[in-house]
This record gives structure tokens, sequence and C-alpha cells, in this order.
């Protein structure tokens, strides 16, 4: 082999390092600002995340860096609490909580349900407190509205997608209620770990299999850049809201978010930069578990991003800039009529609360 063909050889093989670098230096960057993207505007959202079809394995560490589904040819905060973002209104549910009862033989002083909270803050997980109210002889939300209770439950979720509670977290969420149910006298009724260890870990495997996105590129032709003008014109005519994040999203009658409108580039969408701002192109996301009726929510979500193709003379394509065609998409509608047939046969709703609360 001549010393020419060599240093083509050599060359070639630098130019695809590159190429691949370069993907993976945008898939990167993609997923963080997809997990930036749902980080709020949902009623039940603690924390949240993310990243559009080949089905990705989901990472067991952290399933907020996760499955995308490409459309390719191949695949509330808590009310009246303080002292952390994890502490979440709603009450316990034992499919996806670690539930323990505190009973005391008179009132529960507020001030230790204060520092409890704040201790168990420090644990970075989930958490959700309950009173049994004696005049509706039923469960109640803990608030600060003056109530007063002989009995709270406190429930550590056992799954997010920052992943499964462990085995240390467990044991000082357990050693923080007992503790402060002996400074009060009262009993704290403590399950046994190793099962809500399995099932925390049961759990988090199934929200790996459906916790994905879908995401539709629109993306300009060669040499050619869309308008932050021209976008932002088109989102308002479609109805989509501008959050102050930067990102349009389409929201239900509820004020719920079923899709987002989201720059390729690393700029956002802010409305002191978007008059002059260009960008190669724009992706419409849809975080699956968190909207009920997806498969519709989908098919609006393709009708606009093939109206914005339309628009700024742009194509449907996915992240290689390959263009989508029927048959790709329909391989996305039956992956997602999949994943909502196994949500529902498991009782976690896309979209209620229970799909609200894990998927964040």
């Amino acid at each position: 082999m001549s010393d020419l063909q060599i240093g083509l050889l050599m060359l070639g093989v630098v130019v695809v390092a590159g190429v691949l670098a370069f993907n993976w230096h945008q898939e990167r960057q993609f997923r963080r600002r997809a997990e930036q993207t749902f980080a709020g505007g949902h009623d039940d959202i603690l924390f949240e995340r993310r990243a559009t079809v080949a089905t990705a394995t989901p990472s067991p560490q952290d399933r907020r860096d996760e499955t995308r589904i490409e459309p390719q040819m191949n695949a509330p905060g808590a009310e009246g609490i303080g002292g952390g973002l994890q502490l979440q209104s709603g009450l316990p549910q034992p499919e996806i909580d670690y539930i323990v009862e505190i009973r005391a033989g008179e009132i529960i002083p507020a001030e230790q349900l204060a520092q409890l909270r704040q201790t168990l803050a420090t644990l970075g997980r989930i958490i959700n407190f309950s009173g049994f109210d004696f005049r509706l002889k039923s469960w109640q939300r803990l608030g600060l509205d003056g109530a007063r209770y002989t009995s709270v439950r406190v429930a550590l979720q056992l799954v997010d997608r920052s992943g499964p509670v462990n085995g240390e977290q467990l044991q000082r969420f357990g050693d923080a209620v007992r503790t402060a149910a002996r400074e009060i006298a009262a009993i704290a009724e403590l399950p046994e770990f190793a099962p809500a260890l399995e099932q925390a870990a049961d759990l988090d495997r199934f929200c790996g299999e459906v916790d994905v996105m879908v995401g539709i590129n629109v993306v300009a032709r060669t040499g050619q850049v869309f308008h932050g003008t021209k976008i932002r014109s088109l989102a308002e005519a479609a109805g989509l809201h501008l959050q102050p994040g930067g990102v349009f999203h389409c929201l239900d009658d509820q004020g719920r978010t079923l899709f987002s409108l989201d720059n390729q580039s690393p700029e956002r969408f802010l409305t002191d930069k978007i008059r002059s701002m260009t960008t190669p192109g724009i992706t419409f996301l849809l975080d699956v578990p968190r909207v009920s009726d997806g498969l519709r929510a989908f098919d609006r979500m393709l009708a606009m991003g093939r109206s914005f193709a339309d628009s700024l003379d742009g194509m449907l394509a996915d992240d290689n800039r390959v263009p989508l065609d029927d048959a790709g998409l329909e391989k996305i509608r039956a992956q997602l009529h999949a994943i909502y047939g196994a949500m529902e046969q498991r009782g976690i709703h896309a979209g209620g609360p229970l799909a609200l609360r894990l998927f964040s």
C-alpha cells in the first residue's frame, strides 16, 4: 500500500471519528435541553426532565437521561411546605410509596412535623404527608390551615425519574420518622424494608420500559436557516404558549402540557432575543407517560410539525436529518400504543396522578 493510500485511509478514519463525536455531543446536548424543557408547568411536578424512534435502553441510574423515540426508519409543588422541592401534595399511595404511620395519644405538635419535613428534605427524594381528619373520617393532605392530627402518614416515593430509592435512603427515612415519633411519645409503624426495596426495583424496571419521549424535528434545507420571528409567528398562530424558560408549550383545556416546541440550537426562544435569532431546526417533544390520550396528542403534534415545515420551507426529519416517511411514523404509533397499553395494564394511567408523580 502506497503512502498516499495510507494517508487517505487515516484521513477517512479521522473524518468518521469526528462525525461520531459530533453526533454524540449533539445527542447529549439535546437530552439536557429536553430535561430542562419539562422542568415545570405541571400541577404535580416536583422536578422533571429530558430527551426522539429507535428505542434505547434506559439508564438504570437516571432515567432523566434516557429513552427518546426518534421518528426515523429504525427506532405541584407541595402546598404550604418549606424546606425542599421534594415534598409533594396529594395522598400517599401504596402502589408507589413506602408509608409510615405515626400514631399519638394527643395532637401532634405542628413544629414537630415541620422539623421532620426539614430533616426528610435532605434525602433528595419525594416525600408525602397526610393526616387523619376525625371530622371527615378520612385521610387528608397535610396543610397549614390549623388542622390538628393525632395520626399522620409519612410516605417516601419509591421511584421517580432519578431512579429507585436505595437501602441507605430508606434506612435514613425510617430512622428520621422513628426518632420524630419517639420525641412525642408516639408509635411509628414501619413496614419491612426488604419488600419495599423489591417493589422499588420492580417499579423502576417498568417505568424504564415506558419512560420515553417522542420528538419530531423540522429542519432547514441545506444552506438555509429559520428565523426566530417567523417561528414565533407560526407558534402563536397555532395556539402555542411561550414559557419564561424560552420553550413553547401546547396546553390542554386544564393548562397541562401536551407537547412542547424547542430550538435545536442551544439558544432558547427568549422574548428579548427571538427577533434576531436564527436556527437550523426546531423540535416538537411529547413526554409520553405524562400525557393522557397520547396518540391523539402525537397526531396533533405531527400535523403541526408538517404545517411548520410547509410554512418554513423545511422538512420533517430524524436526528440524522433523514426525512420521515409514513412507515416510520406508523412505527412510532405502534410503539406508543404498546406503551400506553402496558401502563393501563399496570394500573398507571398516562397523565394520571400516579404517572405524574412517577415520571417527575
